[in-house]
């Protein structure tokens, strides 16, 4: 038995002789001269923003319990 692997036969890049959406394709249209904005200089927060969300769930939770109780008993 030997440990080496079999040789494989070389393919140029544009070859794919078996499955053609298997060739290598490399997208032209963006390059290293690109530059995009940062993500977190898009974010815009408000204070207090979002602090009322854990109370409209808990208002929604006790409503659907109540909903629950009504119909099981």
């Amino acid at each position: 038995m030997s440990t080496t692997p079999p040789v494989r036969p070389s393919s140029a890049a544009d070859d794919a002789p078996l499955n053609p959406a298997l060739k290598q394709v490399r997208d032209d249209t963006y390059g290293p001269d690109q530059e995009g904005t940062d993500p977190m200089d898009t974010v815009s927060v408000k204070k207090d923003e979002g602090t009322a969300w854990p109370m409209i769930w808990l208002v929604v939770t006790i409503v659907c319990v109540l909903i629950t109780l009504a119909l099981w008993l």
